[in-house]
């Protein structure tokens, strides 16, 4: 039988009956042996956009833990009943003031995010969004400043999340579009 996967430590007791007789039937799921309800550890899904404006990407600086300080791109968790599309837009709005148009899908990568002790396991999808002038924009939210990198300066290891520097990399090896 599976053992409890490390990012469950914190799952002692039944949600529905608060005992503690748990089986994990799997590192994605365990059954309450007390009542018979099953609990399946499912990933949430998170945005980040990469916004690109004249051969530069637009950055944010972290306010908080995790990364607090570092780099990141704008976006966040999806909401219920939320596309990955409206989140990216509501994120961006919330984080920088920007109204972005629709972006394209770029890639998916798997993540792990620490919060107040609990590692949860993300699906982070990136989106891309070429903006032709540079916007009026104001950090708020979970980001203290924002940067226009050039991308021949981006440093992907200053980048907060494992999933977003891989992006980033990737998104680095295409060609720039070139500048009007």
């Amino acid at each position: 039988m599976p053992h409890r996967p490390a990012e469950a430590e914190h799952i002692r007791h039944c949600p529905r009956c608060a005992a503690t007789s748990l089986s994990w039937h799997s590192t994605k799921n365990f059954h309450c042996n007390a009542c018979g309800f099953t609990l399946f550890l499912n990933v949430a899904a998170a945005v980040g956009v990469i916004i690109e404006c004249r051969g530069k990407i637009l950055f944010g600086v972290r306010r908080n833990n995790p990364g607090k300080g570092m780099l990141d791109l704008p976006g966040g968790f999806v909401d219920p009943e939320e596309t990955a599309e409206e989140c990216a837009g509501r994120e961006v709005l919330e984080e920088t003031g920007i109204k972005i148009p629709a972006g394209s899908y770029f890639m998916s990568l798997p993540n792990s995010y620490l919060y107040r002790d609990i590692t949860y396991s993300t699906l982070d999808l990136v989106l891309t969004v070429r903006l032709d002038e540079f916007p009026a924009m104001q950090a708020a939210d979970d980001l203290i400043e924002l940067l226009w990198v050039d991308r021949d300066e981006v440093d992907p290891e200053q980048i907060a999340f494992p999933s977003l520097r891989e992006a980033v990399r990737s998104y680095l090896l295409q060609p720039a579009v070139p500048l009007l």
